[in-house]
């Protein structure tokens, strides 16, 4: 494929993706809490127990604005913050059992309405989705543009 294809294909799925993000996310069955939080705890789902400064990075927020976030969650019960394993002088953040017993309800429940929806596409469209999900996921896997640079385009493209 080239460039000129690649550019193509782009302008063609990248405006999807928010609306797909929207649809599985913010229709479905969710809970009642902020993106921030919600985002917050699904990086602690996917890399576990995670110091300040690790989850501030992996967020892509200031410390001010994670400890802010994570202060919620522990008013909610969902996080907790406990000394870290390999240096007792720091703090860790970690999903409380109950936080992550809510996360597994809701991703259920999403599962669930999300697999109704598929449900309603004829089955072709939902063999070319399925056959699609290893190249998202490699996608994915690459993250930001070269050398973690997420300004790849020239700025009139960057939206």
């Amino acid at each position: 494929m080239s460039f000129d294809e690649s550019l193509d294909l782009s302008r063609q799925l990248r405006p999807m993706l928010p609306r797909l993000y929207h649809l599985s996310r913010r229709r479905l069955p969710g809970w009642d809490m902020t993106a921030s939080q919600s985002s917050t705890m699904t990086t602690l789902v996917d890399r576990g127990p995670l110091r300040m400064g690790e989850l501030a990075g992996l967020e892509g927020v200031q410390l001010p604005s994670a400890t802010s976030v994570v202060n919620g969650l522990v008013k909610l019960g969902l996080v907790e913050r406990r000394a870290d394993p390999a240096d007792r002088r720091a703090v860790v953040i970690d999903l409380t059992e109950k936080g992550r017993k809510q996360v597994q309800e809701l991703v259920t429940r999403r599962n669930h309405a999300f697999a109704l929806l598929l449900e309603r596409l004829p089955a072709p469209d939902r063999r070319l989705l399925e056959s699609a999900v290893p190249a998202i996921g490699r996608l994915l896997a690459l993250g930001p543009g070269p050398d973690g640079d997420s300004s790849v385009l020239p700025d009139d493209e960057a939206n």
